[in-house]
């Protein structure tokens, strides 16, 4: 069995800076705890504040600024993903750029791992943020437009801190989750977001519908002050195969370029064809 992933054009071409990306994102992976789940160990509130309106204020900033994760420029990209009932594991190394579509293309450069991993898990997966891009950004925010907000307290991140505010959706829409906002105090930046879907992609094999349940947590990495790295746990209940997991750590590499003083122009990117799976 093969898994359903074949690249199309040329493999990008990666610098210095990129192989030292990949090496940190590598090294992520490896420190990674075995068998991460979206599961979190909630931080105990130290305290309230009648100061979360202003972070709330500057979380609103922040997403009208642009996403240094999807509207950057290339982004490495590791997948790790495992189904502990069988035993097997996989992973997916490769750059995310924005074609000449306007939809994302992945160009792999490396994929390890048992097929059937490949195929039930990670497939679906970029099938599941194919099917995002085509959902307006609108009406996916987390902005009082689409959810209501409660405002639970205050805690220490280690770094600063961070204003939590529990969300609930107002519809139930593909997109939307039930869960939980870390603001941060200082920048506004969502430096967690935990929850699950209340609505799951229909990703559909042998008119079987493969997944049936999501929770995530996804966190953001700082370095001197800017994003360096966005890392989701994932838990997904998916048919055939049942409970899955799987860690996705981003890193634009764009900000690396312009931070080293190197050239910003991105190369050309090859694509990603998401093949049938194997039965």
């Amino acid at each position: 069995m093969t898994a359903p992933l074949s690249c199309t054009g040329r493999l990008y071409r990666a610098d210095s800076c990129f192989r030292d990306t990949l090496a940190i994102i590598g090294l992520l992976v490896l420190l990674m705890p075995g068998g991460a789940s979206a599961q979190h160990i909630p931080t105990p509130i130290i305290q309230t504040t009648t100061n979360e309106s202003i972070a709330f204020a500057r979380y609103i900033a922040w997403l009208h600024a642009r996403d240094p994760f999807t509207e950057s420029g290339p982004v490495a990209l590791a997948i790790t993903a495992s189904v502990p009932g069988l035993n097997k594991q996989g992973s997916l190394l490769a750059i995310r750029d924005v074609g000449e579509s306007e939809r994302s293309e992945y160009a792999i450069t490396e994929q390890q791992g048992d097929s059937i991993v490949l195929a039930r898990v990670i497939v679906p997966y970029l099938e599941a943020q194919r099917q995002a891009e085509d959902l307006p950004l609108s009406s996916v925010l987390i902005t009082p437009h689409n959810y209501k907000f409660h405002f639970a307290g205050i805690v220490d991140t280690g770094d600063g801190a961070a204003y939590i505010f529990q969300i609930a959706p107002k519809k139930r829409r593909a997109g939307l989750i039930r869960g939980e906002l870390w603001i941060d105090s200082m920048t506004g930046a969502p430096v967690l977001v935990t929850g699950q879907f209340v609505k799951t992609p229909s990703i559909s094999k042998s008119g079987i519908n493969v997944v049936r349940e999501i929770t995530f947590v996804r966190e953001i990495t700082f370095v001197d002050g800017h994003p360096f790295a966005r890392t989701t746990h994932m838990s997904i209940q998916t048919r055939p195969v049942g409970h899955a997991n799987l860690t996705i750590i981003e890193s634009p590499l764009s900000s690396d370029l312009e931070s080293t003083g190197g050239a910003t122009t991105a190369p050309s990117t090859g694509s990603v064809t998401l093949g049938p799976t194997s039965p």
